[in-house]
This record gives structure tokens, C-alpha cells and sequence, in this order.
């Protein structure tokens, strides 16, 4: 019998992602008031210059919106499939990978992680400072020894279950769940 299930998960934003969007914002409106003074100096040109002030205000909505991100976790028979979603709008795959080519698996700590010297690090997580993101070390047939940290919920982490090698850390699959997920 055919085991499936999907999970998304939003990535939270910090301070950083914040104080971003604060400069998004001052330039976006900076840009329009300048093309709108532009107008009034240059009269010819003010079709011109009322288009780049409308486009000064639309693009810094597309750049806020694409920092709201989601990650889709898909798992199908022990294959797992992590999609990035960008503003609800674009979807790109990050990795397809089987839970059998774990190398290691386990609960994430940064610390742990930080002298390691990975190919690819791809953190699909809410934020990788939460209790309950996991981390998996595989070999990757195009990105080479890859860190993924994700966040999963107890119905992925049991989809998952049977496929994870008991040696490489399979059996310690519930030990920081947040209560609640």
C-alpha cells in the first residue's frame, strides 16, 4: 500500500527580513516621490516619469511579497519532495531525495552543524533556531553532500519513519516535537 503525505510550513521572518522590507518600503516611496517631482519639473516627460513612479511603487510590492516564503513537504513512499513557495505565486523544487540515503538524521542543533563542511546547506524550516526542525545528511547525486533542515509535523515524521535507516538515526524520531504540531 502507497504511503502519502504533504505538509507546508511558513518560514518565519526575523529581524533582518524586517528592517528589509523597512528599506523596500523608504526606497519604493523615495523612487515615486522623485519621479512625481520629476514630472512637474519636466512637463514633457511627465507620462513618462508618472509610468516610473507607479512602476517604483508596484515593484517594491513584488519585492515585499516575495519574502513570504512556504516550504511543501511531499512524501511518497519514503521519497520526500521539497518545494520552495514564493508569494503564492512561483513554486521551485528544491530537492527530491529518499529517506533510505540518509546518512544521518536526527534533531537539529546549529552548533552541531557549524564546523561541517557540507557541499549544499538548504534550510526548508520555519526558522532553524525552533525546537522542532530535523536536520538529514545525504549524498546527493547533483549537489553533493547536502544538509537539509526542515520542520515536519508528526504525520511526515511518520510517513518518513520506516524509511530511515534504524543506524543513522531512524529510531529518534519524536524527541523535540513541540507540543500542539
Amino acid at each position: 500500500m502507497d504511503s502519502y503525505c504533504e505538509y507546508i510550513v511558513k518560514k518565519k521572518n526575523g529581524g533582518r527580513e524586517m528592517g528589509l522590507r523597512a528599506l523596500i518600503i523608504v526606497a519604493a516611496v523615495a523612487l515615486f516621490v522623485i519621479f512625481v517631482m520629476l514630472g512637474f519639473v519636466i512637463p514633457n516627460f511627465s507620462m513618462i516619469t508618472t509610468l516610473l513612479a507607479v512602476g517604483a511603487l508596484y515593484g517594491g510590492y513584488i519585492l515585499i511579497t516575495n519574502m513570504n516564503v512556504e516550504y511543501e513537504y511531499i512524501v511518497t513512499n519514503g521519497e520526500m519532495d521539497i518545494d520552495k513557495i514564493i508569494a503564492k505565486r512561483r513554486r521551485k523544487r528544491l530537492l527530491t531525495v529518499n529517506a533510505r540515503t540518509f546518512e544521518r538524521f536526527g534533531t537539529f542543533k546549529e552548533s552541531d552543524h557549524a564546523s561541517e563542511n557540507y557541499a549544499n546547506r538548504i534550510y526548508a524550516c520555519t526558522s532553524p533556531q525552533d525546537p522542532g526542525c530535523y536536520y538529514a545528511v545525504l549524498n546527493h547525486q547533483t549537489m553533493g553532500q547536502v544538509l537539509l533542515v526542515f520542520s515536519p509535523n508528526d504525520k511526515v515524521l511518520e510517513h518518513l519513519k520506516a524509511y530511515i535507516p534504524k543506524q543513522v538515526g531512524g529510531n529518534a524520531l519524536y524527541g523535540n516535537r513541540p507540543h500542539g504540531n
